[in-house]
């Protein structure tokens, strides 16, 4: 499972290493799941400018010949999004990137953010 100095310390490795080139965009995938994934990028427009990303979506095997069980993945699903709002209550924009149930969150940062953030963005567990 992971934790908060887990990903706090993947954060600090990523925003450490600098983009190969200054016009280029450096993403960095500090955590993944069927459901999440939590990104470091870093802007091209100056060097300063980070952002923590957080995407939600729907995990590949939802078709319904997959067998998945159906109440435990409306529970999951309800679990993601209302880790989508506790991240907007951190401060964290939220946004659509499809309709087909793609999500996101985003936070710019300049500096390492506290220890409350990277515990607000360890996402749920998957039943």
């Amino acid at each position: 499972m992971l934790t908060f100095s887990e990903l706090k310390s993947k954060c600090k490795q990523a925003i450490a290493k600098q983009p190969p080139f200054e016009d280029e965009e450096s993403i960095s995938v500090l955590y993944q799941n069927d459901w999440v994934r939590i990104l470091t990028v870093h802007d091209t427009d100056t060097i300063e400018n980070w952002r923590i990303e957080v995407e939600v979506s729907l995990p590949s095997q939802t078709d319904p010949e997959s067998g998945i069980d159906v109440k435990n993945f409306v529970q999951s699903l309800i679990k993601h999004l209302e880790y989508l709002l506790r991240l907007d209550n951190e401060g964290l924009t939220l946004g659509v990137m499809s309709r087909d149930g793609l999500w996101t969150a985003y936070l710019e940062i300049e500096n390492l953010p506290p220890d409350s953030l990277f515990k607000a963005l360890i996402p749920p567990s998957v039943l």
